[in-house]
């Protein structure tokens, strides 16, 4: 079963939050320090929520990278005894990764014979 396109591409999307809502709050300061784009009374408002869209971004794209840091973590352990011990950590990791982890996982247990 396929993973919700948000799980997928969350990497993507992230960075193109933060990097869209950071262009958005740019033009937006530029507006208010010399009128240039004519926001009108607009500018402000679009400042703001290009703010916390910018968070939310940066915020999702760390939430990604930790998981996936962690993810491999688990991964690089060479001890079979010690990687039974965290495989559910991993699993669930995995889960909420894109599929390509789960892949990599499955991949891992297979080399230490596991189901």
């Amino acid at each position: 079963m396929p993973k919700p396109f948000l799980v997928e591409h969350a990497g993507h999307l992230s960075v193109a939050i933060a990097l869209v809502s950071g262009f958005a709050v740019a033009v937006a300061l530029a507006d208010i320090s010399n009128s240039s784009f004519g926001l009108g009374g607009w500018s402000a408002y679009i400042l703001v929520a290009g703010l916390i869209a910018f968070l939310v971004g940066i915020i999702w794209l760390a939430t990604h990278l930790r998981s996936v840091r962690d993810f491999r973590v688990y991964l690089e352990e060479d001890s079979k005894a010690a990687f039974v011990r965290s495989v559910d950590d991993a699993e669930y990791l995995a889960w909420r990764l894109p599929m390509k982890y789960e892949e990599e996982l499955a991949a891992k247990k297979k080399s230490f014979g596991l189901k």
